[in-house]
């Protein structure tokens, strides 16, 4: 094995064996770091199907499937998934256990603070000017794991990760930058930003799922003809306008179920004027009808998902 590759695994050890110290009583814990959060599963999950928001999520063992749309990618330790736009997807732990549990790390990763680092640090990145999933899989540095390993020891010192842990957070950054898969890091994060005009057609859409969706309002958002809207967005998130706004309504849905609204009071809050076509999609995406769903839950089961 090449010598910066052991240096890689020994930091990555080092990650394992400090996020295996702190004790998790939820299967997400959120630390004294404010954009870290430590995920964690003592056996295989049942599908799961919620929003990502821009991140980086370092996975330090076991092994976890991520689709979105019709693309679907795995990842295992030494990797990391990056998320460039706020993406409704369906996950699935593979390889996890008692002894050897799945555990990773997760930090909040707007794109402007990485547009923010590449100006002030004056770096020289050239991305291509096409589309690519906002959703992609890189290995990280050694700088980078030895970022996220000072990011693990301040969590234990609320008062110094305040005051200390943006500042490395940015050096996180720069070291992606700087790294081997720099510029594809950077066009992945920022080339839906500055270019496409697809994220502010996400971000609209993410913000008023509950509202009936026009294309015609979408088109002059993102400032493209009715085809190119359409072949973006899916290139970037692998659905159509209209199946990323279900997606995002009916997951909100079954949050509001979960908290204790009723049927009727969700299918409106979600934006749906009919509870049985609210009923119909939602069993054709959770396998259940809400009334099913939320009997399974109370009964204490864990829902399987399609």
């Amino acid at each position: 094995m090449h010598i910066s590759q052991i240096d890689t695994q020994e930091a990555l050890d080092r990650l394992l064996n400090l996020s295996l110290q702190i004790p998790l009583r939820t299967n997400r814990l959120q630390t004294a770091v404010p954009f870290l959060q430590i995920l964690k599963e003592n056996s295989p999950t049942l599908l799961s199907k919620g929003p990502l928001k821009p991140s980086l999520c370092i996975i330090l063992q076991g092994k976890t499937r991520i689709q979105f749309g019709e693309d679907r990618i795995e990842y295992k330790p030494g990797n990391f998934l990056a998320t460039s736009v706020s993406m409704p997807v369906t996950g699935q732990v593979l390889e996890a256990a008692t002894d050897a549990p799945y555990l990773a790390l997760q930090i909040a990763l707007p794109p402007g603070e990485v547009a923010a680092v590449a100006i002030e640090a004056d770096l020289k990145l050239q991305p291509k000017d096409e589309l690519h999933p906002g959703i992609f899989v890189g290995k990280p540095g050694l700088e980078v794991l030895e970022g996220f390993e000072k990011l693990l020891r301040l969590s234990q010192n609320p008062k110094a990760a305040k005051f200390l842990a943006p500042a490395v957070k940015r050096e996180i950054i720069y070291w992606l930058l700087e790294g081997e898969e720099g510029a594809r890091f950077y066009h992945n994060m920022l080339w839906h930003q500055e270019a496409s005009g697809i994220s502010k057609v996400i971000d609209w859409i993410t913000h008023n799922f509950d509202s009936t969706i026009s294309i015609e309002e979408l088109v002059e958002l993102g400032n493209m003809s009715v085809s190119s809207l359409h072949y973006k967005f899916k290139e970037v998130t692998g659905m159509t306008p209209l199946q990323y706004q279900k997606r995002l309504r009916l997951q909100e849905a079954r949050r509001l179920l979960l908290d204790g609204a009723n049927v009727t009071e969700t299918a409106l809050r979600t934006g749906y004027q009919s509870s049985t076509q609210f009923s119909r999609e939602y069993k054709r995406l959770f396998g259940l009808s809400p009334v099913q769903y939320i009997r399974s839950h109370n009964e204490g089961e864990q829902p399987a998902e399609h």
